[in-house]
């Protein structure tokens, strides 16, 4: 059986191919300018600027906000078929958002 976190990362690669995922900080901030209500996923070794701009919007509750603890630039773009990448999203209301949300807090209880 795969871990959460593989079963996450295998989730965000089929919102990729289905075109739901936003990739890249510049895209990401695009989205939250259009007042769409966003989950946001940052890898651990994320820039400090990106991780100020995202707590700003999770304070204003445009966003929630998951951080993957396990998950380097290099991991998560590799399993996304591009080079690096330190932030995605999704739109809250989709089914991969909610299931990367339920894979996310099963690998925190197992923690």
């Amino acid at each position: 059986m795969l871990d959460n976190i593989t079963q996450l990362l295998n989730t965000l690669g089929l919102a990729r191919r289905s075109g739901r995922l936003i990739i890249g900080q510049d895209h990401v901030f695009a989205q939250m300018k259009k007042n769409e209500d966003l989950l946001i996923l940052l890898v651990n070794n994320s820039s400090k600027s990106v991780q100020r701009s995202v707590s700003a919007a999770v304070e204003r509750k445009e966003a929630k906000l998951i951080i993957l603890k396990n998950t380097d630039r290099e991991t998560l773009g590799s399993n996304l078929g591009i080079n690096s990448v330190q932030i995605v999203a999704l739109p809250k209301q989709s089914g991969f958002a909610k299931k990367i949300i339920i894979l996310n807090d099963r690998s925190d209880a197992d923690e």
